[in-house]
This record gives C-alpha cells, structure tokens and sequence, in this order.
C-alpha cells in the first residue's frame, strides 16, 4: 500500500485533498498534518511515506526548513511535492533545488485536486 503525507494548515484545503483521495485513490493511506513539528514526529514514529505533498508557507517554519529536516531523518528514498497559494520563481526554483521533484500552485476548484491526486499517484 502506498502512503501518502500530506503537510497543509489550511485545513479546507486539507479535507479536499483527503476527499479526492477518498474517491480517486481508496488504497492509498493518506496522513495529514499541519506544522513541521507534527510532520516531523510522524516521521519518526514509523515507515515514511513514498509521498509527500508539502504547503511551503506554514506556521512556524517554512516547508523548505520541514524539507531539509525530513531528508536528514531518513536514508529511504521519497518524493516530495511542494505547493503554494502563490508560486513565485524563485520560491519554485529554491523548491526543486532542495530536493522537489515538482512544485504546483494550489487548485482553485475542486477538479484541481482530483487532478493533484493523480499526479501523486504517478510518483
């Protein structure tokens, strides 16, 4: 089974994300967390998931430090997804630079995150 950690504050965001899971991709276990520390302590606490979708503008630290925290705590490989609201060059180049694999500004309809879902599913 493929596990899937999703790392957003927004938390509507966040149920939209988990509803076109719900629907698109039942098999998949889907985590979600809300800050970096969170993030951080899932990873810990078991398997990493092969997934990680990462807002890159959250409370207390940006998702580029929460990164570059979750590539040191682990020799397995995993890909990572950034997005944002507002994707800047510059933020979407620093992005790709820590490891990325893609960057994506977030949906603004709901058929963005069915899409969103089936492009993490391809990862």
């Amino acid at each position: 089974m493929r596990r899937v950690l999703i790392i957003e504050d927004c938390v509507e965001d966040t149920l939209l994300l988990g509803l076109a899971f719900e629907e698109h991709a039942p098999e998949v276990q889907v985590e979600m967390v809300s800050d970096g520390a969170s993030a951080l302590a899932r990873w810990k606490s078991s398997d990493p998931p092969q997934v990680v979708l990462l807002d890159l503008h959250l409370p207390g630290q940006t998702g580029l430090e929460i990164l570059t925290q979750l590539r040191r705590h682990t020799a397995v490989p995993f890909h990572v997804v950034c997005w944002s609201s507002h994707a800047h060059p510059t933020e979407v180049q620093a992005a790709l630079d820590h490891g990325a694999v893609a960057y994506f500004e977030k949906p603004r309809e709901v058929a963005g995150f069915e899409q969103m879902v089936q492009t993490l599913l391809t990862l």
